[in-house]
């Protein structure tokens, strides 16, 4: 829309939930890390805020020269912060980094990557795969610099990208300070000297650190103070329903989770209108499937999957051998919204005799202690969405993913998911993942709850911000007016 010139210069202060869980894209198993992310590293594809269609990135163009065959031209003149060229093979070697890191199931497909000329990165893959596309608009495209990547394992203290702000300095629970890299190669975008993410864990305390002028943006607040900061005439606030959903992750491969009865159970028992009005005060949209309403693949049919039915669930419980009753070990993060969340799961799980044991930490130590550790068999936690519904499915339910820790095939699902990357015509996708929602509605791997507003808040001072689909900021092209 129009208005004032962007003017440059000025720090902008963001506040974030959490620290990133990693400084290196690579290797953070995080969702809430891509807002600190964007900033230091470009993507080879960037998305349309509104659709999260592909569009041009580190990569101005691309096309499949046949169905398993990606080429990419690259931008010329561009550098990572340091100075070093991004060419061709800088992409290569970063994308054959990434499939030995934390998150390499994003590029199992991709069985090699090739760098015939300085411009152009060509990914073979091993079946055609519509989304890789947009998988390159997450952290598998966020390039990382070869000449700082040497000495892996320090690269999250020094990392380097190729994006419009660089690395200043950390102090891990308080702040990340990054510095506009003068040799960015999309300078008329960029107007900021610096912008600081400090952490404020308590969405009642960063309502009030915006309110009082200590910062100037922070998304995931409570809908709680929804009403009161709309109501301050300082800041201009709004609520977006994007790809970010509450979820209870199970682990299939430990009692009473490996049952699917006691899955579907589970789903039966809860009560998600409860949910969503005493976690977000009636605003959010029930969860029945891993994509929202506003996403292209959204499958209609898949409404109320699971109806709420103690009754049916009792029964489940008790075919499943547990008549008596069972245990939940469920960890989740200590905000009030989630301790809200948590007794409200807690009780309305109580009513098929399932004793839900809560344990609280901070969001970082709950993604290690229930993905890596293994010391819970389910997790209260979120799903943050990607930009291809291919990788949110893939990532969620394939066998070998960071996201199923305990490595448990579901029959039929690793072809169906396969169809629904096998063509770009996303009316075929579609129906494609509608045939997978059918297995996973009698699968029930997770506990899909609810899609929350994200409440989303800044100074009037704050110019250029626009929500996206995906539900995860990107400040880096924002400016300050006067």
């Amino acid at each position: 829309t129009a208005g004032p010139p962007a003017k440059d210069g000025g720090t902008l202060r963001v506040r974030v939930p959490a620290n990133p869980s990693s400084l290196d894209p690579q290797a953070g198993p995080s969702g809430g890390d891509h807002q600190m992310m964007y900033p230091m590293y470009d993507t080879l594809i960037n998305f349309d805020f509104a659709t999260l269609k592909p569009q041009p990135g580190l990569a101005k163009a691309w096309t499949f020269t046949d169905p398993t065959t990606l080429s990419l031209t690259l931008q010329s003149g561009v550098t990572f912060q340091d100075g070093t060229p991004l060419d061709a093979t800088a992409v290569k070697m970063s994308l054959d980094r990434y499939k030995t890191q934390t998150n390499k199931a994003d590029l199992a497909n991709v069985t090699s990557v090739d760098a015939p000329s300085a411009d152009t990165v060509v990914l073979h893959l091993g079946a055609p795969d519509s989304s890789i596309v947009l998988v390159l608009a997450d952290r598998a495209g966020m390039v990382v610099a070869p000449s700082a990547t040497t000495d892996s394992a320090n690269f999250a203290a020094h990392p380097v990208g190729a994006g419009p702000y660089k690395f200043a300095s950390y102090e891990a629970g308080n702040k990340l300070e990054l510095a506009r890299y003068d040799g960015y190669w999309n300078k008329s975008a960029v107007h900021l000297d610096k912008i600081d993410f400090v952490v404020i864990a308590d969405p009642k305390a960063a309502a009030n650190a915006l309110q009082s002028g200590q910062i100037d943006f922070s998304d995931n607040l409570d809908t709680a103070d929804l009403d009161t900061l709309k109501g301050n005439s300082k800041l201009h606030t709004q609520a977006d329903i994007g790809e970010w959903f509450n979820m209870i992750y199970f682990n299939l491969s430990q009692k009473p989770l490996d049952d699917p009865r006691v899955r579907v159970a589970i789903n039966m028992a809860l009560d998600r209108d409860e949910l969503i009005a005493g976690v977000a005060d009636g605003e959010g949209e029930p969860a029945w499937l891993p994509v929202p309403k506003a996403q292209w693949s959204y499958d209609p049919t898949g409404i109320n999957a699971w109806p709420h039915d103690i009754d049916a669930a009792k029964k489940l419980m008790a075919d499943a051998g547990y008549a008596t009753g069972a245990k939940m070990t469920l960890v989740t993060t200590p905000d009030a919204p989630s301790a809200r969340e948590a007794e409200i799961v807690k009780s309305q799980l109580a009513k098929i005799g399932m004793d839900v044991q809560v344990t609280t930490m901070d969001s970082n130590q709950a993604i290690s202690q229930y993905f890596e550790a293994q010391a819970f068999n389910s997790s209260l936690l979120a799903w943050s969405g990607r930009p291809d519904p291919g990788q949110t499915y893939l990532r969620l339910f394939a066998k070998d993913t960071y996201q199923n820790p305990g490595k448990v095939a579901i029959p039929g699902l690793d072809d169906a998911m396969a169809k629904a990357v096998a063509t770009d015509d996303l009316t075929q996708r579609a129906a494609a993942y509608a045939a997978a929602n059918k297995i996973l509605n009698a699968a029930a791997p997770y506990a899909p709850l609810f899609y929350r507003p994200d409440v989303t808040s800044y100074a009037t001072k704050v110019q250029g911000y626009s929500a996206s689909l995906l539900g995860k900021p990107k400040v880096e092209y924002l400016w300050l007016s006067d």
